[in-house]
């Protein structure tokens, strides 16, 4: 019962905190699906292909 009541109520406070601070929200998430899509691979499968982009190339990539 407790977690039904917790996760949506982290959820929704987590925009409103990041508004305050100078924490960026699209950056964490960004580099969140990264590592999980690192940790979700295997070695051999990351073998032939680049590294991912971090968020600054990824923002500058889609701006343009």
């Amino acid at each position: 019962m407790l977690a039904r009541l917790l996760l949506p109520v982290t959820l929704l406070s987590m925009p409103l905190c990041s508004g305050c601070s100078n924490y960026n929200f699209s950056k964490a998430v960004y580099e969140g699906v990264q590592t999980r899509d690192q940790l979700q691979s295997t070695p051999s499968e990351r073998a032939g292909k680049p590294g991912p982009m971090n968020y600054q190339q990824y923002e500058s990539e889609r701006k343009r």
